[in-house]
């Protein structure tokens, strides 16, 4: 527990001394200086005694206490009390930061994790109040707000991770540890436990299904654009080995390797995996014809000149689905994730591929990343395998569940 009192350290010749306000935090004493002095009359063992001086200092005192209450403090030197109590922090705006955070990860072309970030600060002020300030940030309080969002899937995890990571930030950008000035000393995600995700839902359909919205007439669709949009899209996942929708819409132009190779590097992972997230694969006929159709004028597709944005890029795919699976006679619900997955689950299930080699069709990281760093990469196996894929949707080969073996007189 900590103690705060008024106490002087030494009387000056002049018989008076400054009043300093003592904490002690774990035996370990620390002063924080007064515009108060006193005699030594008002003084007995370096305490302050006198009733009308201690009523004047009353407030701080009180209000240094107010100010320890809203965090934890267990873990903490008497330094980081004294940082915290002298410090401004309850002034830095904790939300005017993540409004900071949000708009250099959008300047970053990272636009897709920023709308994340956003939607996790704003459910997070829902809860408590529109103005947060660093200190207002409380394991309680966040501890409090997991527990409203434990019916959901997601949310539960993905909203405190954001929250945590720009708290982490503010801290890095405000408190400078090689001077001991901590502007930002609560540390509420220490007490905090974030709950895992929880396992995706296996999206995967049926190869009817599959075959039925790839070759499904939109001539006659309501959505004149989104639904025949949403058709290619589709063809395009499929015949490009479970390509991410992101991937498509921020494509350059020189991933475009010759007349029929596609050389790029996942979107989602572009800052963390760099050259180890790059795919190259052998772009199928059937869907040389859309490459033309979607020509960009800056990209390799005009998706992101059409569209303004990735998510509403999406949001317009989806709802374009919506509709060809009522064309195509499909009841089930269809998004851009059913294809993606089918081919995973195509490739392993029907095609003979390892769970490993399914995570490599579908540019997942791998877990063995000093291995890999030993090895070059072969692209071949996924030409192979996509081709499987690809024939035992459209023309019912369906491949003895076998394992996947590569070699170098694999055609």
């Amino acid at each position: 527990m900590i103690t705060i009192e008024p106490v002087i350290r030494n009387f000056r010749s002049n018989g008076y001394a400054q009043v300093y306000i003592r904490i002690i935090q774990k035996t370990k004493p620390a002063y924080i200086p007064t515009a108060f002095t006193a005699t030594q009359n008002q003084i007995k063992d370096k305490k302050l005694i006198d009733y009308k001086l201690i009523v004047k200092i009353s407030p701080k005192i009180e209000s240094y206490y107010n100010k320890l209450n809203q965090v934890n403090t267990d873990n903490w030197t008497v330094q980081e009390v004294v940082s915290y109590l002298t410090s401004d922090s309850s002034e830095i705006s904790f939300t005017d930061f993540c409004t900071e955070y949000i708009n250099d990860m959008i300047r970053n072309d990272r636009e897709n994790p920023a709308s994340n970030y956003r939607v996790a600060i704003n459910n997070l002020k829902k809860f408590s109040k529109e103005e947060l300030y660093f200190s207002d940030i409380t394991s309680k309080l966040i501890n409090d707000w997991i527990k409203s969002l434990s019916k959901t899937a997601t949310a539960k995890n993905s909203y405190p991770s954001c929250i945590s990571t720009m708290f982490s930030a503010g801290q890095t950008k405000y408190n400078n540890y090689d001077k001991n000035i901590i502007r930002i000393p609560n540390r509420p995600f220490k007490a905090v436990i974030i709950p895992p995700k929880e396992k995706a839902l296996k999206r995967a359909i049926s190869r009817l299904s599959l075959l039925r919205l790839l070759t499904a007439d939109t001539t006659n669709a309501k959505m004149v654009i989104n639904t025949p949009r949403a058709k290619d899209v589709a063809l395009l996942i499929i015949h490009l080995a479970g390509i991410n929708v992101a991937d498509l819409y921020y494509m350059e132009k020189d991933c475009l390797i010759g007349k029929n190779k596609l050389s790029y590097i996942r979107w989602k992972t572009k800052d963390k995996r760099k050259e180890d997230g790059r795919m190259i694969i052998t772009i199928h006929p059937r869907i040389l014809p859309l490459f033309k159709k979607y020509k960009g004028k800056k990209r390799l597709f005009c998706f992101s000149e059409d569209i303004n944005s990735e998510k509403n890029f999406l949001k317009q795919v989806d709802m374009g689905l919506k509709e060809l699976a009522f064309i195509a006679q499909v009841d089930e619900n269809i998004s851009t994730y059913v294809f993606r997955h089918s081919v995973g689950t195509i490739a392993q299930n029907h095609c003979g591929a390892s769970t490993e080699l399914v995570a490599f069709l579908l540019n997942h990281a791998s877990g063995h990343k000093t291995t890999k760093g030993y090895i070059k990469k072969d692209f071949r196996p996924i030409d192979i395998i996509n081709e499987k894929v690809i024939n035992w949707i459209y023309y019912r080969k369906r491949l003895i569940k076998k394992k996947f073996k590569y070699n170098k007189k694999t055609k």
